[in-house]
């Protein structure tokens, strides 16, 4: 699987671009400081390495968190300003972000008494409530994308190395 291959890459890279801090939360080696990204001022969303008070989770968390952060960045610095809000699958690692009038949802197969087979949503995500709960009861508003969780979402060890 070609995402495999950068998650052996990509720390490597990261140490190289960013230093040691990128993945293991430190911000220092020694008396050489490591400097991570500039983060714009009219960024409107929270980065790992600027919530000191977050970093009292476990290393593989803390690099999670921080490559969410650098997909969010990497975007924004490309010029993609229309996303309302972002997420972080923490099992698949991939990042979400989200747009207005977008869910993403999660279907999983369910036996029916009668043995067929039918699919449900059984996670469901979004920047708009509102739609989130419409869809979550089976509701789907006019004008409101669908998008599978599987397919979409940004995978950060393929999307960094771009």
């Amino acid at each position: 699987m070609k995402s495999t291959k950068y998650r052996q890459v990509l720390p490597i890279h990261l140490l190289a671009i960013f230093g040691l801090s990128i993945i293991c939360g430190c911000s220092g080696l020694g008396s050489k400081k490591i400097e991570r990204p500039q983060v714009p001022p009219d960024i409107p969303f929270p980065v790992a390495w600027l919530q000191p008070e977050k970093k009292a989770v476990r290393i593989d968390e803390l690099t999670q968190r921080e490559l969410w952060g650098l997909v969010v960045l990497k975007k924004w610095n490309e010029g993609s300003r229309d996303f309302v809000g972002t997420d972080m699958d923490m099992n698949t690692g991939k990042v979400y972000l989200y747009y207005p009038n977008v869910v993403y949802v999660k279907w999983e197969d369910t036996q029916l008494p009668d043995g067929t087979i039918t699919k449900h949503a059984s996670k469901i995500s979004g920047g708009d409530s509102t739609i989130t709960d419409q869809v979550s009861e089976g509701i789907l508003p006019p004008g409101v994308l669908v998008l599978d969780m599987d397919a979409s979402g940004i995978d950060p060890y393929v999307y960094l190395l771009d």
